[in-house]
């Protein structure tokens, strides 16, 4: 019913990570993995196209994935499936029109819990892109000329509304076990920049990282709180701890 995909640069953490989860291991999840590809759309596309389930899980490669995860995510995309036949796009992190976060997951970058309060499944306008899942006779593609890896899912979530599909969060707690973001210059950038341009007419745009706005102050900002943060650092150190005990004393993984 699920395919797991994700764009891979780093073979050591996604064996730390998305492989090593306990679902993956047994083979209840499949996984393909998409490597040289210059951005997102153009690996998610192509995994798309290669996919064979009606669901497709795009996954980052420092994701862990609890035991019992595949069982979770299927109960609660049929409940999507029965419930809201028009959904096109579903995550476990988001965010509302209004900034509230929705869903959970512990983020090892900023080494806490990020957690809501709303009852899920719940209505999302923005998605963290650490999981996203695609119906795939929504028939939505990724856009190949958005920049870089980063805002491609708020791209798909606005693609998606566009069409009259709507998109949710669902429970489903996972471990990113992400490296400090240091700044958001480079690629998100980019991104940022091209996303404010195409979608200037939906502006602003909701988002867990940086509101993308009509004013690139916007960004600038923030970038310099987290640079301001980081003590200028350029270098992300590396995630702390590991994923695997971090789910145990969560209570997302039994044993």
């Amino acid at each position: 019913m699920i395919a797991v995909a994700a764009a891979v640069n780093d073979r050591a953490i996604l064996a730390d990570c998305l492989a090593r989860s306990p679902d993956i291991v047994d083979k209840t999840l499949s996984l393909k993995t998409y490597e040289g590809f210059a951005t997102a759309g153009t690996a998610y596309n192509q995994a798309l196209d290669e996919c064979d389930a009606p669901w497709l899980l795009l996954a980052h490669q420092d994701v862990y994935l609890p035991t019992g995860f595949a069982a979770r995510i299927t109960q609660a995309l049929e409940w999507l499936s029965q419930t809201v036949p028009d959904w096109a796009v579903a995550g476990v992190v988001g965010g509302t029109d209004s900034g509230a976060v929705i869903g959970q997951v512990w983020c090892s970058g900023n080494a806490r819990l990020i957690a809501g309060e709303a009852a899920l499944p719940a209505r999302a306008a923005t998605l963290d892109e650490l999981i996203i899942i695609i119906r795939r006779d929504s028939g939505i593609r990724f856009d190949t000329g958005l920049p870089s890896f980063h805002l491609y899912a708020a791209d798909i979530i606005l693609t998606a509304k566009t069409a009259g599909l709507s998109t949710w969060v669902v429970d489903a707690p996972v471990v990113h076990h992400s490296r400090p973001v240091v700044n958001l210059g480079g690629g998100y950038a980019e991104a940022w920049n091209y996303m404010r341009r195409k979608w200037r007419a939906q502006l602003p745009i909701p988002n867990l990282v940086c509101p993308i706005t009509p004013s690139r102050l916007t960004l600038w900002e923030k970038d310099l709180r987290i640079r301001f943060a980081n003590r200028g650092r350029s270098a992300r150190g590396d995630a702390p701890g590991d994923p695997v005990e971090i789910a145990k004393r969560l209570g997302f993984e039994a044993g």
